[in-house]
């Protein structure tokens, strides 16, 4: 009941009659829905959740207390016409970064109604994680660590990277995890240097480091992790931008908590690792929200607009990637506390050399 009081909330704030969601995270959110398709309309303080009959007696197993079923047939935007008419309804609020041009046009045509575009109302209710949430998600962590460390002993020389990949992926669902939260980043030696190296059919060689990026969906609920690794003996210069890497990514661990700046945060790694040469080879932000999605606010970078609040849960990842050389990122999601964190990805942070 407290996600769909704060739906009425979005509503009644915003000055619309009713709110049409087309985002299935959330529409995941407000009505524990999981279907991969759907619609959810809000109005005269009820909830409706609307879908075809694929997903009728799934939604009507799965949903919220007090959030009302219907099936159509045919065409949903005359379905919705049709609904938004009997219920009187002038101002409807959508999604504009989540509704698809077809619909929105369709409604637009509609002459009774008036659209209203809307940005990011419910993800700002998803941004502070509940009790449930943060319990899931600690062992959506478990499953992801317990994961990687079931495969650090397949990196071998002579490995393909989408080898590594596979194995990793295979034990996400194994150890209980749904899927891979994006496409698993395995790039070793100059692959590394590029940030979003997703698993090649490239050899991994002795001595060269390895980026893996990885993350599973558990419950809906996305992980997000990242380790360099090492086979055999890394070279000097490697490791001393390792340990450059691992202290800027503890002092930015360090640094979060309820009401810090999230564009501090990245601004005081950014200098650190700018003091130590290396600024001009950290080409994205520092992290992000991690949730329902693997990328949600609040975005942790230098124009971020978000103060950090308690029970947020974010990613401090910086890295450096040398064209041509390497690539070194150190990735942790961390949950946001009153004078601190807690970290949720249980990994040391020494180099790892196999």
């Amino acid at each position: 009941m407290n996600r769909l009081n704060k739906f009425f909330e979005i509503i009644d704030k915003n000055n619309i009659d009713a709110f049409l969601i087309t985002g299935i995270p959330n529409i995941r959110y407000i009505s524990n829905f999981t279907g991969e398709e759907g619609f959810l309309l809000g109005l005269n303080k009820e909830v409706y959740l609307i879908v075809d009959s694929r997903f009728t007696d799934q939604a009507k197993t799965e949903v919220a207390k007090n959030i009302i079923v219907l099936e159509y047939k045919g065409s949903i935007s005359v379905f919705l016409q049709q609904m938004l008419l009997t219920k009187k309804t002038h101002w409807l609020g959508i999604e504009k970064s989540r509704i698809n041009y077809s619909l929105y046009s369709s409604l637009e045509s509609i002459p009774f109604l008036k659209v209203v575009p809307t940005t990011d109302l419910v993800e700002g209710i998803r941004i502070v994680k509940d009790k449930k949430e943060i319990a899931i998600m600690k062992r959506a962590f478990e499953l992801s660590t317990k994961s990687f460390n079931e495969t650090l002993p397949l990196i071998k020389e002579g490995a393909s990277e989408k080898d590594i990949a596979t194995e990793l992926e295979y034990r996400f669902r194994k150890n209980g995890g749904e899927k891979p939260a994006f496409d698993t980043i395995v790039a070793s030696g100059m692959r590394g240097a590029f940030p979003h190296g997703v698993a090649s059919d490239k050899k991994i060689k002795a001595h060269e480091p390895i980026v893996v990026d990885f993350g599973l969906f558990y419950e809906g609920y996305a992980t997000d992790t990242t380790r360099t690794i090492v086979i055999g003996k890394p070279e000097a210069e490697f490791k001393k931008i390792y340990e450059i890497i691992k202290d800027a990514q503890t002092l930015g661990r360090n640094v979060v908590k309820s009401g810090v700046k999230a564009s501090d945060v990245d601004k005081i790694v950014r200098n650190f690792i700018k003091e130590k040469g290396f600024g001009g080879y950290f080409t994205h932000g520092l992290g992000h929200g991690v949730g329902l999605e693997i990328h949600e606010n609040p975005l942790v970078n230098e124009s971020s607009t978000f103060n950090l609040e308690e029970n947020m849960i974010i990613t401090i990842e910086p890295g450096v990637y040398l064209q041509g050389k390497y690539g070194i990122r150190i990735e942790d999601t961390i949950l946001v506390t009153k004078e601190e964190h807690i970290n949720l990805t249980e990994i040391t942070h020494d180099l790892i050399t196999l």
